[in-house]
């Protein structure tokens, strides 16, 4: 008579599974930049802090400053200033309206490493930690990409407070956002210096990854950050104020990395296995 001994090969296969150390594939991010062109007209027109009256008077002789204007952009190479430098340095007369005002544009956020910041007093300049799994990008994507650069925005209102800061920002990807409303996407860009608070959505994304390469494209709306701005109405967040792109490089791994098991470990599968197979051959020729 013979007697099948499945039950027992099945459970050295499980004692084999355990033993076995899988790797899954990942892969991080390293260089590139981010690169924002705002839209100053829409920019404008999407806020209300007006304090200052359109037409000059004998008591305030300002004319026509806009709503909100970059007056200042500090890329990566500023990463050793504080806060209050940032704030106060360069900063033109109140009463210049022409040449305190610089252009929106090629504004350029290089992306940080992996290695851990040191940021100096008021700074919150993030590492970056974004990781996933290639060919699953938006199923896996986890952390963010830090972005160094800081934006110096002039608002109409009175000083001291008309001078505000957005920058040491990351680029995270946020499942929940998708498609919230016509165009929106998953992807958004955070600012941290001062307070955190977001700062820009992005509309009508492409995203691609050619080789190595990863690549982002697309349009800029209003985060909610800007609502202490005056934004208007929060559906002026799908306003796009701008176009964005974005390149980075995928460096792909392999993680976990395998542990060693010890010695006595395979002895004792290995034994496992011969108990089992002698055990086997002895059933069978019953």
């Amino acid at each position: 008579m013979k007697i099948n001994n499945h039950r027992s090969s099945t459970w050295l296969l499980a004692v084999f599974g355990v033993l076995s150390i899988s790797q899954a594939q990942a892969a991080t991010v390293s260089g590139g930049a981010l690169v924002l062109n705002l839209n100053r007209d829409v920019l404008i027109a999407s806020l209300d802090v007006n304090d200052y009256p359109d037409t000059p008077t004998a008591d305030f002789p300002i004319c026509c400053r806009p709503s909100i204007y970059l007056e200042e952009f500090y890329d990566a190479s500023a990463a050793s200033k504080t806060f209050v430098e940032l704030r106060d340095g360069n900063t033109p007369d109140l009463y210049d309206t022409v040449a305190d005002e610089i252009p929106a544009t090629g504004l350029q956020f290089s992306v940080n490493g992996l290695s851990p910041i040191v940021n100096p007093g008021g700074r919150q300049n993030r590492n970056t930690t974004f990781a996933f799994e290639p060919g699953n990008l938006f199923g896996t994507a986890s952390g963010s990409i830090g972005l160094g650069g800081v934006m110096r925005f002039r608002v109409d209102v009175d000083p001291p407070t008309n001078r505000v800061l957005l920058g040491d920002m990351t680029l995270e990807y946020d499942p929940a956002l998708e498609a919230a409303t016509p165009g929106r996407s998953g992807w958004v860009i955070t600012n941290h210096i001062g307070f955190d608070a977001g700062g820009f959505e992005l509309f009508d994304v492409t995203t691609a990854i050619v080789g190595n390469t990863l690549s982002l494209n697309g349009n800029l709306g209003l985060g909610w950050g800007f609502d202490h701005l005056g934004a208007r109405d929060a559906r002026l967040r799908d306003t796009r104020i701008g176009t964005f792109s974005f390149q980075t490089t995928v460096v792909s791994g392999e993680t976990p990395a395998a542990v060693p098991l010890p010695t006595a470990v395979w002895l004792f599968a290995s034994g496992l296995a011969g108990l089992v197979l002698n055990g086997r051959s002895k059933r069978e020729i019953v």
